[in-house]
């Protein structure tokens, strides 16, 4: 209400002030008055803008008279500033220090929270140990009930011990005496009984050292009639020998086989059935039976179990090779003969174009001593061959053979050479156990290859 007043005034005096101005211009121009020397019309000006001066003076210093937020705004604005400045920092810092003080409220709070968790439990185990505290008193007071019902058993079994004990001083007498007739009775026992003991060792002894001997007697009677077998079939053999009648030698090779890995049992059996079959023909052709004498019957000698344990060594589903082999030295037209199975896993033992052995030889050598060594060439493949399970000839002995025309190019080769070289035995294909050893002599000299023979 107060600004409108005030407005108010200023117009109503800016009007009066304007009207007085205007009539004094009016008047000065009238009048032709000149100020400071000044032209009339000059002057009037000059009255005009010294009226306005004063309409604006008039209003300005009624609203500093009347107005304090004028006189502040214009008098003290940069204090005001610095003040306002000044009070935004403090109220940012209070506001911090207020979300501080929230921050650690919520701490407070959750902490409080956490305390009245803690509170909760310890009054719920408060009230849980009270229970218990409750459970343990009856039960002590259950516990002094018995005390005392066991201390009143207690005054009669003390009177009922007292009544005992009388009766066992009477009865410790008896048993004294009791005891006393035991311990004679006892020694006359251990007594009976240690010489009844040695008896019985005895006989103990004696029936073991029968069993023995009887063992023993069992046991050289058997070896008794296998050596007489054995000397018989010897004496056969040397008679035979003698007469050259040995159609079949011990160990000879009847048949041979190669039985391929995951066959199911019923193959097993045919496969073995026929690796028998191949040695009963091979053993009547060897037999040389007259065409009219030749037996019905199955010369060779195997029974059911035999040919079960065979399957059983074969069943593991890998592959073995299977050598049918004579078990002994049978004359011609002989009509029961012994054999034996011989079942080796078959798997590489060398790879095509593996070395097996190696030796180093000199220029200057003589045919008697190059032909020497390249036979101790031949023995050291012969035993690495067999060491590493290469099956050899049951007759022979040997594993493989070399051609005797390279064999001979080979010596015509070497005897030009007039520096020392090296021989090498390599395998031509892989070998496997009931393969033939099939070689190739590699000569090199400064351990380039110069020579190859096979």
């Amino acid at each position: 209400m107060a600004g409108y007043t005030l407005i108010l005034a200023i117009l109503i005096l800016g009007g009066m002030i304007a009207t007085l101005g205007d009539r004094i211009g009016t008047k000065v121009g009238k009048a032709r008055l000149s100020i400071f020397n000044l032209r009339p019309r000059d002057t009037a000006t000059v009255v005009t803008i010294a009226t306005g001066g004063m309409i604006s003076a008039s209003t300005l210093g009624i609203l500093l008279l009347l107005s304090g937020q004028l006189r502040d705004g214009l008098f003290r604005l940069e204090s005001i500033r610095s003040e306002l400045s000044s009070s935004q920092a403090q109220k940012q810092k209070i506001e911090t220090e207020l979300n501080t003080a929230k921050t650690e409220q919520e701490k407070a709070q959750n902490r409080l929270e956490e305390i009245n968790q803690s509170l909760v439990q310890a009054v719920r185990k408060q009230s849980e140990t009270q229970a218990l505290l409750r459970s343990v008193e009856n039960k002590f007071a259950q516990a002094d009930a018995e005390l005392q019902k066991a201390s009143q058993q207690e005054a009669d079994l003390r009177d009922r011990i007292q009544s005992l004990t009388t009766e066992q001083e009477n009865l410790q007498t008896e048993s004294t005496q009791l005891r006393d007739e035991k311990e004679r009775i006892a020694a006359e026992l251990t007594s009976i009984s240690r010489d009844r003991e040695t008896l019985k060792q005895r006989v103990d002894e004696s029936e073991q050292r029968l069993a023995d001997i009887e063992k023993q007697r069992v046991t050289l009677g058997t070896e008794v009639a296998s050596l007489e077998s054995a000397r018989e079939q010897l004496l056969i053999s040397l008679e035979a020998l003698r007469k050259g009648n040995v159609a079949i030698f011990a160990d000879q090779l009847l048949s041979i086989g190669v039985v391929r890995p995951n066959l199911s049992p019923s193959e097993l059996r045919q496969a073995s059935v026929q690796l028998l079959q191949q040695a009963e023909q091979t053993a009547r052709e060897l037999l040389d039976f007259l065409p009219d004498q030749a037996p019905t019957d199955p010369v060779l000698q195997i029974t059911e179990s035999q040919v079960e344990g065979l399957l059983n060594r074969l069943k593991d589903g890998q592959s073995y090779v299977i050598r049918i082999l004579s078990a002994g030295n049978f004359l011609k037209r002989e009509t029961r003969i012994a054999i034996a199975a011989d079942v080796t896993l078959n798997r590489q033992i060398f790879a095509s174009g593996a070395e097996i052995a190696s030796l180093q030889f000199t220029p200057d050598l003589p045919p008697q001593a190059l032909a020497s060594r390249i036979e101790q060439l031949f023995l050291l493949v012969s035993f690495r061959a067999r060491r590493e399970g290469v099956l050899a000839n049951p007759l022979t002995g040997k594993v493989g053979n070399f051609p005797p025309d390279a064999l001979t190019e080979l010596f015509k080769f070497v005897s030009t050479l007039s520096s020392a070289y090296e021989i090498k035995a390599i395998t031509k294909e892989a070998i496997f156990p009931a393969s033939s050893l099939s070689l190739e002599l590699v000569i090199r000299q400064n351990g380039i290859e110069i020579a190859r023979f096979s």
